[in-house]
């Protein structure tokens, strides 16, 4: 085991529907996340690794390399054979106001990070994303707001079905 790792049983895990299994343990994940983020002001960036079995790990990640971090993401699914993994993590994102919006156009092309647009261009969000081996892929983007006082609620919440880039279709 690597460090910053522990040992996690999804409860009411059934082996013999792995599928099903997973979407709930999912959907917990990221409503605990949220409590979390509320509670402590803050969230660990941290990746879910659940096997068949439903007796997975929890790894914290530390680092700023994404390319990395993308890539050590699938060899260790693949050295440790995961069914399905969870990436929770704070992000800047842009949330486009209109179609064709000519900021999330370069942000698509790679021409900028959002992490580098002014703050009136980006919101703080939580980001649960969930994939497993057999397909299925869901990313909850909850928008964290602060007030001036810089205590956090929680925003709106947007549901990907599909989700692409560095940390997209992470089994192949």
């Amino acid at each position: 085991m690597e460090p910053n790792t522990a040992r996690i049983a999804a409860e009411d895990w059934n082996p013999s529907r792995p599928a099903e299994s997973f979407k709930a343990f999912a959907q917990f994940v990221h409503a605990r996340a949220k409590e979390i983020l509320l509670q402590d002001g803050h969230h660990s960036e941290m990746f879910f690794f659940m096997p068949l079995n439903g007796v997975g790990h929890v790894i914290l990640w530390r680092g700023n390399d994404r390319d990395l971090e993308a890539d050590w993401l699938r060899q260790h699914i693949q050295q440790q054979y995961c069914y399905g993994v969870m990436h929770v993590v704070e992000a800047w994102m842009r949330m486009a106001p209109k179609p064709g919006d000519h900021i999330l156009k370069q942000l698509m092309a790679g021409e900028m990070k959002v992490s580098e647009l002014q703050p009136e261009h980006r919101q703080e969000a939580l980001m649960v994303s969930a994939q497993s081996r057999d397909g299925w892929a869901v990313s909850w983007v909850d928008r964290i707001m602060r007030n001036p006082a810089g205590r956090i609620s929680m925003g709106e919440c947007h549901e990907f079905a599909d989700f692409r880039g560095r940390f997209g279709k992470v089994f192949g």
